[in-house]
């Protein structure tokens, strides 16, 4: 009975799904029986290239994407056009100021303003805004503009007083890091949401959304509406996963030409401008987007050469010159990779701004890898 007990339990390593039972193989080598084993890939992925393209199809960024027609000037601190109020607080916005205008003698100056302070330009009657495509404004950030603060822009119907469209925050079009200087941002009506087909708003509100410790000081003018072309501008440009796929993003790849004089006499280097990019000179900039669920959680703004060098994992990799044309390559490498879902409808976003016609080449490709999730 005893040595009958000490030979063991008979038993198999069995699936409790497909109740496929695993094998013993005898290996020679050894003089030993082992479980024959392998493994398996958990995920599966094909290699993926995608290029930026816009509603057409077009993956060509070289276009003049720049506003055109007669705009509506909604403020400046020098003229009387839209009035200015201050809805809640006031304490802290001066709207004629005379230390950093952007043209003429004066500005609107706001400094660090309380959460929830609002100011508003009133035109007095409603606009039909069909007519126009985009807001422009020129702002100038003095000091505290941090990660955490925001300033937002949305449309208001004084009639009803109720908001038209949605709105939208300054941060998402701007470099919070770039101070002491003046500079230009765009914001197409289509990102207000309702406000773009919108018959009765007749005034714009700015609001003091959020603060990490002191708000910030800054300085506003030149604020406009641009009028609506014959064809959409700005122009984006997008990448999206194909339906029942996530798309896994690992770089991205800039490739330019222009016709440029790229030799230095002696040789030693590529004679390129860092406030440029080749020989195009941005004022709104390359606006890079990246929304997960069709909520925005990144945004960049590119207007030159440094502006691309100075992000962590970016490199120039090729640059060439025929005697006429300067061409080069720039490599932006992501520590992890950007994950599209399809069914979330992840995007990311390069938007032309300005004119960019004088390029001969402007293209960004995304280079990563595809996982089918159609079985998943």
């Amino acid at each position: 009975m005893w040595e009958k007990l000490k030979m063991g339990i008979r038993s198999h390593i069995t699936d409790s799904k497909n109740k496929l039972t695993a094998d013993v193989v005898k290996k020679e080598t050894c003089g030993c029986q082992a479980l024959a084993v392998a493994t398996v890939p958990y995920r599966e992925f094909e290699n993926e290239l995608k290029f930026f393209i816009d509603d057409e199809g077009s993956a060509d960024m070289n276009i003049n994407a720049s506003s055109s027609g007669t705009p509506l000037k909604v403020y400046n601190a020098d003229d009387t056009l839209w009035t200015f109020s201050d809805i809640v607080g006031g304490g802290k916005t001066t709207p004629v100021n005379a230390e950093h205008p952007h043209t003429g003698t004066n500005a609107l100056k706001v400094d660090n303003a309380p959460v929830n302070d609002v100011y508003q330009f009133d035109n007095g009657s409603a606009l039909n805004m069909t007519d126009y495509q985009s807001v422009t404004l020129w702002i100038y950030i003095d000091k505290d503009y941090k990660a955490r603060d925001s300033i937002s822009l949305y449309g208001w119907d004084t009639a009803i007083g109720l908001q038209v469209g949605t709105e939208v925050f300054l941060e998402d079009y701007l470099d919070i890091g770039t101070t002491k200087s003046y500079q230009k941002i765009l914001i197409p009506l289509t990102d207000f949401g309702a406000l773009s087909a919108s018959t009765t708003l007749d005034a714009f509100r700015v609001r003091q959304v959020s603060k990490e410790g002191k708000a910030p000081k800054y300085f506003l003018d030149d604020m406009q509406l641009e009028a609506a072309p014959a064809d959409p501008i700005p122009v984006k440009y997008t990448i999206q996963a194909d339906k029942g796929t996530w798309l896994l993003i690992d770089e991205f790849k800039f490739s330019f030409a222009d016709e440029v004089d790229g030799t230095l006499e002696d040789g030693t280097m590529p004679k390129l401008s860092y406030d440029k990019i080749l020989g195009a000179t941005l004022t709104v900039g390359l606006n890079y987007q990246r929304e997960e669920g069709k909520e925005l959680i990144f945004t960049a703004v590119i207007k030159d050469l440094m502006d691309l060098l100075e992000i962590a994992g970016t490199e120039m990799v090729s640059v060439g010159d025929d005697g006429t044309n300067v061409f080069m390559t720039v490599r932006a490498k992501h520590n992890e990779p950007l994950v599209l879902k399809s069914e979330d409808e992840d995007e990311l976003s390069f938007t032309v701004n300005d004119d960019l016609s004088g390029l001969k080449h402007l293209r960004i490709s995304a280079a990563g890898r595809l996982e089918r999730r159609e079985n998943l």
